[in-house]
């Protein structure tokens, strides 16, 4: 994972370095407005370097995210119960919790520094600082890879759930056997199949009609193809993604409300007298939203050092907060409570809700998918602002029908942002409700203990 972590890191420099060029040299950037009203608009060429930047540094980031975010919980000692114990449970738990307080601390200082080079030096200088900043994470990485627990690739993810599907597929008129130790599983033993093993998990009856694909049959036993034949195990792990992915998507509805932060809040920054101490200092508005990642990283700092022990305490038990409790904490604000005090209120939810989510999805996901189900974090961070992007497209349509000045009109002092902020709460609050629901149904991932009953039956199949 190190040297994947390097080359997104190295895609993300080079999309650095693409957009510094694009905003430095003249002949990769339009030429200056200046005092007319009238600009003239990127040539073709010049659109393709800068969107390449854009899209290469998408890439770097999404990988980069997704990699790290799974490569830190291995550095941690799993030799004793495979990291069930309570004590390296807390540590990865921690680990979540401190890294996205220095993801945030990053942020802001993105918000702060870079925005004020770019708004009082130039784009090109921010950007180029901003690369090279990247560019030392790069070295940094490169050089430090040998300190690092490296584990081997445990398979692919996607591999294996094509199998569980295709071999269903292929046994869909089968009956199910009402003993479930008689459906395949690899138990250690050599067998004539040979499946890959992994940890294995216990049977649920959730989605019962997949355990078809462990069905053994006598053509089985014959050719020993893996795509007519699974363990308990492969089909364990489908049912697990069908659990996750209705969570998911709950969190990608919650980040409609999330990225209001980046959005309207900065809109509504633009008219607002931005000078504090006295006017000796000017806030622009694209730094506003610094004022959650501040109170994020406080917040985190709380979390761990008072707020985990004192639960402990009173709670009696090592873990303070479940990661399904902590995605939990969810904003109904939608962005009405004025001033500083709404980026508080996103702050607590974010903090809370990612580290949530970063653990749960680390912990409940297959062994061969965790990298994947991290960055499901990511993914419905995206999904979240893109569906952020269609409702104001399709409330901005609806609103400005018929003539009227709609809800998003240029001089937002004619619009009714408050209007779209009660909506906003709706869809929350809803989504809230789902998730409760499917929190407290949802059925947790469990290794299983080898049956002495089904072992004996899989090594007469070996």
């Amino acid at each position: 994972m190190a040297l994947s972590a390097s080359l997104t890191d190295t895609i993300r420099t080079q999309g650095m370095v693409t957009i510094t060029a694009s905003a430095t040299l003249p002949s990769l950037r339009p030429p200056s407005c200046g005092q007319s009203a009238y600009c003239v608009p990127a040539t073709l060429s010049q659109k393709l370097v800068f969107f390449t930047g854009i899209y290469l540094c998408a890439l770097g980031i999404g990988g980069a995210k997704a990699v790290l975010i799974a490569f830190g919980p291995e550095q941690l000692d799993d030799d004793d119960g495979g990291g069930k114990n309570e004590r390296v449970r807390e540590r990865k738990a921690s680990y979540f919790s401190w890294y996205y307080a220095v993801a945030n601390v990053g942020m802001l200082t993105a918000g702060t520094m870079l925005v004020w080079f770019e708004d009082n030096v130039s784009w090109g200088f921010g950007y180029g600082l901003c690369a090279s900043f990247v560019a030392v994470a790069v070295v940094v990485l490169a050089a430090t890879a040998p300190m690092y627990r490296i584990l081997p690739p445990a398979g692919s993810p996607l591999k294996s759930v094509i199998q569980v599907l295709v071999a269903f597929s292929h046994k869909a008129k089968l009956t199910l056997p009402d003993d479930p130790t008689e459906l395949y599983e690899d138990d250690g033993v050599k067998n004539s199949l040979q499946h890959p093993v992994h940890e294995r998990l216990e049977h649920t009856n959730q989605f019962r009609c997949l355990d078809k694909a462990a069905i053994v049959s006598d053509e089985d036993l014959e050719d020993g193809d893996r795509w007519r034949l699974c363990t308990v195990s492969q089909v364990e792990e489908v049912k697990i993604l069908l659990r996750l992915i209705p969570i998911w998507l709950t969190s990608a509805v919650y980040f409609i409300a999330n990225t209001q932060a980046q959005t309207t809040f900065v809109q509504q920054g633009t008219k607002t007298d931005g000078r504090i101490a006295r006017g000796a200092l000017s806030v622009p508005a694209a730094s506003l939203s610094s004022f959650q990642m501040a109170f994020v990283a406080v917040f985190v700092t709380l979390y761990n050092r008072a707020v985990v022990p004192a639960a402990r305490r009173c709670l009696g038990r090592a873990v303070a907060f479940t990661p399904l409790q902590l995605s939990g904490v969810r904003p109904r604000d939608g962005g009405r409570r004025g001033g500083r005090g709404r980026y508080l209120v996103m702050a607590a939810s974010d903090a809370s809700l990612t580290v949530g989510q970063l653990e749960f999805f680390y912990d409940q996901s297959p062994e061969t998918m965790r990298s994947a189900s991290t960055a499901f974090y990511f993914l419905a961070i995206s999904l979240g602002n893109l569906l952020n992007s269609q409702l104001v497209t399709l409330v901005a349509k609806v609103t400005a029908a018929w003539g009227n000045a709609g809800w998003f009109p240029l001089d937002l002092d004619d619009g009714h942002l408050d209007y779209f902020f009660l909506l906003i709460v709706a869809i929350t609050a809803v989504n809230f409700a789902v998730y409760v629901a499917l929190a407290k149904n949802y059925t947790p991932k469990k290794l299983a203990a080898k049956n002495p009953k089904a072992l004996s039956r899989r090594q007469e199949l070996a």
